[in-house]
């Protein structure tokens, strides 16, 4: 129905003849002058109202056709709005690409970012009731970090904690998985848990059932829960498969359910679980519990101190000075990701900045443009409010447009961006990165917002003007209030796109530091192989190991072979208590100590690490021999300062190690990462103190994964059921461990390379324009004998200005804002002037570039053509 019927409709129904603002004080009036002449016929007030609504119909009724008649106006003005927005941008397609580009960049960076930050940061983990979830640790004495937990404190927090509904260790590691009927044995992560471990997570599996109360300990029978993955790829997908029996490590597991395809925990998808049926004393166990409802974190805290404090007190042996600590499973899982994300959306929060400054910068002038357009609306009786109507919806169709190229963008971003992650890159909850419904309305609400930012500055700096100076002025009139805008909006630009480019230039610098550094082992032309052996007795291990080596030393092109239970480059080693046997012994809880590896003989020759003084693990190193060892410059330094640490002994924890001789000192290596600082260390001989853990190192004449079919068969001849975890080069291993700080370098760059793009673009634009703007003046100087090169310098002069008042603000805001960066770089200050003075020239060297054009142009003005134009 057109707002004419309904305005008709209205008029007869309530006997007035208009249907505007007053329509619901008219029907009102009706209603009381109605009443009252009822009153004075005689009636009671009550029946004269009655009446009254019964003659004029129902006033609900009325005041709701009101409602709806405003509503059809609005929609019909928008509607208007909008089409003759629509003309009048496809009739400036120049400005709409320019415009909807800088958007789309904008919104579609800003969107994908989002997509991570809240899929890793924000979004609640998937599991019923995340936020009551904790993690619980042991904390060594006077130290704040979190350590794994023995098994026997375990249970002592089981039993006498009441803050947790239920509480799980589990420990993770590699698992063989033997073949059986022509399967290939294989080796794959798995997860030993107590039975409470689905209970506290909330998980059913989709069939069969988890672990029930009991089912862990020595004497429970060995079960598994299957996780989807391996149920579709090992069993196909068979419901028939539980109540199977499969063999893992050698020990037969009766297959008891299967878990959902989405569980994850934690931060990978679990291949199998099995239930905890060991008992030991070590320290190797993560713990996670729930809390009981209105249990609070502090509370659970002080409860698993007091508990602590009494186990430390019943076995000072293992636990004196150790305390406990709680922490929530989502601070755990995300870690200092969330720092990092931070900075990273503040970055494309940044660039989103600039591209609203660009595209106000652009409907400034294209308003300017418009001014004579909108002199004559004035004229013939539009207001004021209703020209800002149309600016803002044509604003809100632009963001509109943009918005849609930009969620595209990001769409197509994020999936080719995790299709090239591998599954170890170190983000938490990678596999949960994906748009959902919160980031749609994340994006919806951004680009109306954007619209209405950027859509506001040709509103707020219009001013109303006499109409016959507005009509008498032509379209290149421009008011100094919008110029000074404009140039503030460019500096703007300038000072936030340097303050991006400084922080790409410090992670690049970073970067490039950490890549300089030297790990003190060779890793070119190495292969490394992990597994976990097969249990057996301890010589058996022994003799394993040597017999793979010395098969893997027969393959053509390999040089030297040996072994090691921790590769270096891992983000973790072994570690332990060890002091001199020649002193008194420090007390428990102040015991020093350092890392431990345990190696096989050919070790360091193999990695290349320098024996600096005495020998090298030898054949004649048994179990049945006296314990020896070997210490890095730093543990040297540590336990015996200036003295020759040769023949000295040392007390080691380690697997009740007692007494080890020191027979030789090798040089430092960065063990856990590249960024980390060599950590004193003890190297014992495999063949001493076996350990199921075993990483071979091969060294080879050319290429290491040439050999590595061969390494794997040779494997297999030694122990058919003998499964392989991992076989990567060494090479590759140095890399993994800068692969974060390089995609940290990567995201800065290209924020940083899009805001100075598009700050380059707001520098040309406003030099274009007012080169557009002073025609007529450039034409009078050049008629009166300016010169062509003066009109270029005092052009570029004017530019380079505002590109210096942005370089000066940007500098300081640099100088502030880069100091939140200090934790993500390597060697490097957040105020190194190497990068400030390169950033520096390279922002002016670009800002040149981009007012050289409309400077040349201004110096080549015709001034005839400049003046008949006029």
């Amino acid at each position: 129905m057109t707002w004419q019927r309904w305005k008709w409709t209205l008029a007869r129904r309530l006997g007035i003849m208009r249907a505007d603002a007053e329509l619901d004080e008219e029907i009102r009036a009706h209603l009381a002058m109605e009443t009252r002449q009822r009153i004075e016929a005689g009636d009671t007030p009550e029946m004269a109202r009655a009446s009254a609504v019964k003659d004029f119909g129902n006033v609900t009724l009325v005041k709701e056709t009101t409602r709806d008649v405003w509503a059809f106006t609005s929609l019909e003005r928008l509607r208007q709005d909008a089409r003759y927005g629509m003309r009048s941008l496809c009739r400036s397609p120049g400005f709409t690409l320019l415009a909807l580009g800088a958007l789309a960049l904008g919104i579609g960076s800003t969107t994908a970012m989002f997509t991570v930050f809240y899929s890793v940061v924000i979004r609640p983990l998937p599991f019923p009731g995340p936020d009551r979830l904790v993690t619980l640790w042991e904390q060594p004495p006077r130290s704040s970090d979190q350590n794994v937990v023995s098994l026997h404190n375990f249970k002592a927090w089981q039993e006498r904690s009441r803050s947790f509904e239920a509480m799980a260790a589990y420990v993770q590691g590699a698992m063989n998985l033997i073949g059986r009927g022509g399967d290939e044995s294989v080796q794959i992560t798995g997860t030993m848990v107590t039975a409470a471990f689905f209970r506290v997570l909330r998980v059913e599996p989709i069939l069969g059932r988890g672990f029930a109360r009991g089912e862990d300990g020595p004497a429970a029978p060995p079960f598994v829960v299957l996780g989807h993955g391996l149920w579709q790829r090992r069993f196909g997908g068979q419901a028939s498969v539980i109540g199977r029996r499969i063999s893992i490590g050698g020990t037969h597991h009766e297959i008891i359910g299967v878990l959902p395809a989405d569980f994850v925990f934690p931060n990978r998808r679990g291949e199998l679980f099995t239930n905890q049926r060991a008992d030991y004393d070590g320290r190797d166990f993560r713990v996670v519990a729930r809390l009981r409802p209105k249990v609070e974190l502090h509370e659970a805290q002080a409860e698993m101190k007091a508990i602590a404090a009494g186990t430390a007190e019943e076995r000072p042996v293992l636990n004196a000075g150790w305390s406990a600590t709680v922490t929530p499973l989502h601070e755990q899982t995300v870690g200092q990701t969330r720092s990092l994300l931070s900075v990273l959306f503040a970055a494309v929060a940044f660039v989103l900045l600039i591209a609203c400054a660009n595209v106000a910068n652009l409907l400034l002038m294209r308003s300017t443009a418009r001014d004579r357009e909108m002199t004559i609306r004035l004229a013939l009786g539009a207001g004021t409010w209703r020209l800002a109507h149309q600016l803002l919806v044509e604003s809100l169709l632009l963001a509109g447009a943009g918005g849609l190229l930009g969620i595209t963008l990001a769409h197509w971003g994020l999936r080719a961006l995790l299709g090239m992650v591998s599954v170890d890159f170190p983000l938490p909850r990678l596999h949960e990165i994906g748009v959902d419904s919160t980031v749609l309305w994340f994006a919806v609400v951004l680009c109306v917002t954007v619209g209405v930012l950027f859509g506001m500055a040709p509103i707020v700096t219009s001013r109303r003007r006499e109409l016959s100076q507005g009509l008498r002025q032509g379209s290149l009139s421009v008011a100094s209030g919008q110029r000074r805008f404009r140039q503030v909006l460019v500096v703007t630009e300038v000072a936030v796109a340097l303050v991006l480019v400084v922080g790409a230039g410090l992670m690049i610098r970073s970067v490039l530091r950490l890549g300089q550094v030297e790990p003190g082992f060779q890793a070119d032309r190495v292969l490394t192989v992990q597994m976990m052996l097969l249990p057996s007795k301890p010589q058996f291990h022994v003799e394993v190991v040597e017999d793979m080596l010395r098969r893997v030393r027969e393959v053509s092109q390999v040089v030297s072979a040996s072994s090691i239970h921790v590769l270096p480059m891992s983000g973790f080693n072994s570690s332990t208590w060890y002091c001199r046997a020649d002193l008194p012994e420090p007390p428990r809880e102040s015991r020093p100590g350092g890392d431990i590896s345990l190696v096989m003989p050919d070790y360091f020759r193999t990695m290349g690490i320098r024996i600096l003084r005495g020998r090298d693990f030898g054949h004649r190193d048994r179990l049945d021999t006296p314990h020896v060892g070997i210490l890095n410059q730093s543990a040297a330094r540590k336990f015996f300062g200036n003295d020759d640490p040769l023949g000295k002994r040392l007390t080691v924890s380690w697997n009740d190690a007692g007494e080890v001789e020191i027979v030789g000192v090798v040089s430092d290596i960065r063990h856990s990462a590249l960024h980390s600082d060599p950590e004193p260390s003890l190297f014992l001989p495999h063949t001493q103190l076996p350990f199921p853990y075993v990483s071979l190192v091969i060294r080879t004449l050319s290429d290491p994964l040439a050999v590595a079919a061969d390494v794997k068969e040779h494997i297999r001849q030694v122990d058919a059921d003998q499964g392989v975890a991992r076989i990567e080069t060494m090479e590759e291993r140095v890399a993994s461990t800068t692969a974060q700080p390089r995609v940290q370098a990567w995201f800065a760059v290209v924020f940083s390379l899009l805001a100075l793009a598009l700050a380059c673009i707001g520098i040309y634009g406003v030099t274009s324009y007012a080169v557009a703007q002073r025609t007529r003046e450039i034409g009078v100087r050049v008629a009166l004998g300016a010169a062509p090169l003066t009109i270029f310098w005092q052009m570029l002069r004017e530019s380079l200005a505002l590109t210096s008042a942005g370089i000066g603000m940007g500098l300081l805001a640099a100088v502030v804002l880069t100091r939140y960066l200090e934790t993500f770089l390597f060697d490097v200050e957040p105020t190194d002037p190497m990068v400030y003075v390169g950033v520096v020239a390279f922002m002016l060297i670009v800002a040149t570039a981009a007012c050289y054009l409309p400077s040349r142009r201004a110096a080549t003005i015709d001034p005839n053509m400049a003046l008949r134009d006029e």
